[in-house]
């Protein structure tokens, strides 16, 4: 139930009161929620506290194709688009808030036209006009409040935008690695089918002469089915990829097509990480969790208001026009006050929602935080394992080229029985396989990284 007092006889008493409250702010004093953050990476082997990463980072990689992709995808990708569409719609929602903060005007009229029965008066033609100015006094803030929390919500859409374009970035770039990988892996198992096919002829010749056993011939058989049968997997997975690459940059899949060939001409960049602290200001993410809680706060602030009483200003000047007669002119000017008296505990109820609305978003912006932290730590970790796994796939491929290279010339002497042989090609096609995947994991780890650290972000 709310108590409406009489329209004042003068604005000049309102006008007083409002300078004299128009200072008053119910928002809570905003602080960066408290946390303990470590002076440096565990995994960091060099922490340079000046580190930047260029806003073209996927360049460290020196692939001109991968350049233009990501030229393209971020002017094209609809996930980019959709997310400008939110800011526009967070820039709307601010202007129409900040509207309570100016005098609303408005205008009507109306005219009229009349022939008397007897035509003795002839025509009368009256008009009428009304205009209307109304506004609300902030006396307490809660518009301001309400401004307050539309414009962070806009700026964490802003952040959104942003958060969006580099999760796109990394997106090409890891889908990029992953088709140019898979084109290294089909050539290999492509390799590896005509090694078995060549080794084949052999089997079958000596079976030919009755040098060996049917089993021998039936194992290569086999051997060479098997990796016939691995290739249209391979195949999926690359046109997969290559066509969620394609959506990536806003085309069609059909007729999309990578030009380069393999992996080859990639350059694994070197990071150099910053302190843990700077992720507070180089990451959207983060950002954007600390723009919504500055919206929550700022909430709080509109709820505590709606316990005061409001105070609304309205001036009216109307005029009556009359044929024959002239113009009549009126004006008034009133203020009305409302208080609230009982509303059954629903500003309670919106102030408790407020504070907890901002309890959960501090709770959100830590653990974005420790996530952030977490991300940097998992990136630099898996990029020094796959260093280091990579060197050792890189011995073990070469070794059983050899091994394969030696056991079939073994074999054409008879030296050894063929499932020897057998192994030793299995292995070969094994070890070449893995040390293509280790090293695409490698390229992510290292994409991971440059994502975790707010990539060339800057705010």
């Amino acid at each position: 139930m709310y108590l409406v007092h009489r329209p004042l006889r003068s604005a000049a008493s309102v006008i007083a009161l409002s300078a004299m409250l128009s200072a008053c702010s119910l928002i809570p004093d905003y602080e960066r929620p408290a946390m303990s953050v470590p002076a440096a990476f565990d995994g960091a082997a060099k922490t340079d506290s000046n580190a930047v990463i260029a806003a073209d980072w996927w360049k460290a990689f020196k692939d001109p194709e991968l350049a233009a992709l990501m030229t393209e995808a971020l002017t094209n990708n609809l996930d980019i688009a959709a997310a400008l569409a939110r800011i526009d719609q967070a820039q709307g929602t601010l202007r129409s808030t900040n509207s309570s903060l100016l005098p609303q005007v408005s205008a009507s009229g109306t005219g009229t036209g009349s022939d008397s029965s007897n035509n003795a008066t002839g025509t009368t033609r009256t008009a009428s006009g009304d205009v209307s100015i109304s506004y609300a006094l902030d006396l307490w803030g809660k518009y301001r409040a309400q401004s307050a929390a539309s414009e962070a919500s806009f700026r964490a859409s802003q952040f959104d935008h942003d958060a969006t374009v580099l999760l796109i970035q990394s997106s090409v770039a890891t889908t990029y690695f992953n088709v140019l990988t898979l084109k290294d892996r089909l050539q290999i198992a492509q390799d590896s089918l005509s090694a078995a096919l060549k080794t084949l002829d052999i089997v079958e010749q000596r079976y030919k002469f009755g040098a060996i056993s049917a089993l021998d011939l039936a194992q290569q058989r086999a051997n060479v089915a098997t990796i016939q049968a691995g290739i249209p997997t391979i195949e999926d997975s690359l046109n997969s990829n290559r066509n969620a690459l394609a959506i990536l940059l806003g085309r069609a899949p059909e007729g999309f097509a990578i030009k380069t060939k393999n992996t080859a001409a990639l350059v694994l960049p070197t990071i150099t990480v910053g302190q843990p602290s700077s992720l507070l200001v180089r990451r959207p993410d983060i950002r954007r969790a600390e723009a919504q809680l500055q919206s929550a706060n700022a909430d709080i602030g509109a709820a505590r208001a709606a316990f005061f009483p409001s105070l609304d200003l309205s001036a009216t000047r109307s005029v009556d026009w009359i044929a024959g007669i002239g113009t009549t002119n009126g004006s008034s000017i009133a203020a009305s006050l409302l208080a609230p008296i009982f509303s059954g505990g629903s500003l309670e109820g919106s102030l408790q929602s407020a504070k907890a609305a901002k309890a959960e978003l501090v709770a959100t912006y830590r653990k974005t935080v420790l996530t952030s932290f977490g991300e940097v730590e998992d990136a630099m970790s898996s990029e020094d394992a796959n260093a280091r796994r990579v060197e050792a796939l890189k011995v073990a491929a070469d070794e059983s080229r050899k091994a394969y290279d030696l056991s079939e010339e073994s074999y054409k002497a008879g030296a050894i029985d063929f499932s020897s042989l057998l192994d030793a090609q299995r292995t070969w096609l094994s070890a070449r396989d893995t040390l293509a995947q280790a090293r695409l994991a490698q390229y992510t780890a290292a994409v991971n990284l440059f994502i975790a650290l707010g990539g060339g972000w800057q705010s």
